[in-house]
């Protein structure tokens, strides 16, 4: 996986923080001690002098480092992190500009509703608004894109803050918090204990709520549920099956639920490609953990026809009735309130619609499949690349999608098998440049499985210095780049593997040597210009969301 931090060390030898008080730590260990107490087994950072003594206390935490090369690829890898184990993510920088560098990281998490923890560097107290080395507001850059930011003024209370930044980053729904941690604060002593953060009981449904869904469900003759990233967050995934299964109603998933359910089981219809149009058929729809945005067309045409009731169940107040009121509205963790659904379901199973859901779904993926898997040329027809990377790659795959329009190629096709699988360009925020970290984050959460991204020439030049991070920790992924460029030489600069495709027989072959090579790789693919995906067509039309 990750090595221990050992560059604080090799370059402040002899001036490392040092307690004089019997039985006390210093700031910086008493933060790792505190971050280990939570599971924490990893930490994205790029360093600077300002938290020097935190990255000491991660080592000798025995908490593994990965010293990223841009402070917004951190947290992107942190956020990764997060997306495949189903545990926080955390990340650390330096004062001022590293937590400029940091804010767009942080955006993508909290709009994704991600749990990512940001432990910054700060000028000491006592320098504080004098104008000397990195000292800036820092609360006051992140709090537009945090669920909470905050300073920490006293050793003694790192631990009350600490607590309260976990809980309101786990708590509800998940996102990024921020914490400031001063060096005079890293510095001092505690003899304070790190404790584990206790967590409440997730809430369900009330009885009356629970009540109305299940009568409204019941009079339904082709219900759906849509699943989102509550669901994943929750722990929904065998509470979303149990209760699918017994009521036999379809499942569709969108950004972190996909493979809760995994594409091909009996009651999954897979990605919105697929299950879109079972959207659009049905007379009740229910959100698991999914707010009306961009990313399922505001609750709107052309995915929802707009005579279908809603159920929407959601552990964010502000998420439900978001452009549409629901019919049914359940403040709750999904989980919890699937749970309640599965155990008090006694309607008709809705078997026939199921069946009939599960044809039209076969139909529209064989559809995709035929505008993929045959297309020969050079260059390489973008839809034959996504063909490839997906035979490649296989079930146990981490796959990653971003960019612009071979993003939309490749979320049309790629599948998900299990939770985790599948990180893209997901949320409504849209940001690019998101999967060189996440495929590095990936593969340091995972580093048993491929980890094979598929992204655009733009979105590759946001965070391909990261290739050089993956090779100096032995975490190898493969990135296919469609190109009109010679990328592949910058991953045999930093010694990885490095191929140009531009024949699409050939693509398949070069995905597997690159696989195969053990090393960060960059499969170079010569695309066809001006060859746009269906997709990218149809929401092209769709100015409204602009």
């Amino acid at each position: 996986m990750s090595v221990p931090w050992t560059g604080a060390r090799a370059a402040c030898e002899g001036v490392r923080v040092r307690t004089t008080l019997e039985g006390a730590m210093h700031g910086g260990t008493f933060t790792a001690n505190w971050l280990k107490e939570q599971g924490v087994t990893d930490v994205f950072a790029l360093s600077g002098e300002h938290v020097l003594p935190l990255l000491d206390g991660l080592a000798d935490a025995g908490i593994d480092v990965i010293a990223c090369r841009h402070e917004q690829a951190a947290v992107l890898a942190a956020e990764a992190f997060a997306r495949v184990t189903g545990r926080p993510g955390v990340a650390t920088v330096t004062a001022g500009p590293g937590v400029t560098n940091a804010v767009t990281g942080l955006a993508v998490a909290n709009t994704s509703g991600s749990p990512v923890m940001l432990l910054s560097g700060k000028t000491s107290t006592a320098k504080r608004y004098t104008g000397t080395f990195q000292d800036m507001d820092g609360v006051a850059v992140v709090q537009g894109v945090t669920k909470y930011a905050d300073t920490v003024y006293l050793t003694d209370r790192l631990g009350d803050y600490l607590d309260r930044a976990w809980r309101r980053m786990v708590g509800g729904r998940p996102g990024a918090v921020a914490l400031e941690l001063p060096h005079d604060v890293l510095k001092g002593e505690t003899a304070v204990e790190p404790k584990k953060v206790v967590l409440p009981e997730p809430p369900g449904a009330s009885p009356a709520a629970l009540a109305s869904a299940l009568q409204l469900l019941s009079e339904s003759e082709r219900p759906i549920i849509v699943a989102g990233g509550g669901a994943f967050w929750s722990g929904a995934g065998g509470a979303l099956r149990a209760f699918a299964e017994r009521a036999r109603i379809p499942v569709t998933a969108v950004n972190a639920a996909r493979g809760l359910i995994a594409d091909g089981e009996d009651v999954s219809l897979g990605p919105l490609s697929e299950g879109g149009f079972q959207i659009m058929m049905a007379d009740v729809v229910v959100l698991v953990g999914t707010k009306l945005d961009a990313s399922v067309t505001m609750g709107g045409p052309p995915l929802f026809a707009g005579t279908e009731k809603l159920i929407q169940i959601d552990i964010e107040p502000t998420n439900i009735g978001l452009n549409r009121m629901p019919d049914v509205a359940i403040q709750g963790d999904a989980r919890v309130v699937l749970e309640q659904l599965a155990e008090a379901w006694d309607g008709k199973p809705k078997d026939a619609w199921l069946a009939q859901a599960k044809e039209g779904g076969g139909q529209l993926r064989a559809a995709w499949e035929a505008q993929t898997a045959p297309l020969e040329g050079s260059p390489v027809p973008p839809g034959r690349m996504i063909h490839e990377v997906m035979t490649q790659a296989g079930r146990e795959a981490i796959l990653i999608s971003d960019g612009g329009d071979i993003h939309t190629w490749a979320i049309t096709r790629f599948p998900a098998y299990r939770p985790g699988s599948l990180l893209a360009t997901h949320d409504a925020l849209g940001t690019i440049g998101v999967g060189v970290p996440y495929a590095l984050g990936a593969k340091a959460a995972a580093p048993d499985r491929d980890v094979v991204l598929c992204i655009g020439d733009g979105s590759f030049g946001f965070g391909a210095m990261e290739l050089e991070t993956a090779s100096r920790y032995g975490l190898p992924f493969t990135a296919v780049v469609a190109t009109n460029a010679s990328y592949e030489k910058i991953a045999e600069a930093f010694g990885g593997y490095g191929e140009r495709v531009e024949d699409a027989k050939d693509v398949g072959p070069a995905i597997r040597r690159a696989i195969d090579s053990g090393k960060p790789a960059v499969v170079n693919v010569i695309t066809q210009p001006g060859v746009v995906s269906p997709v990218t067509e149809m929401v092209g039309g769709m100015m409204s969301m602009l």
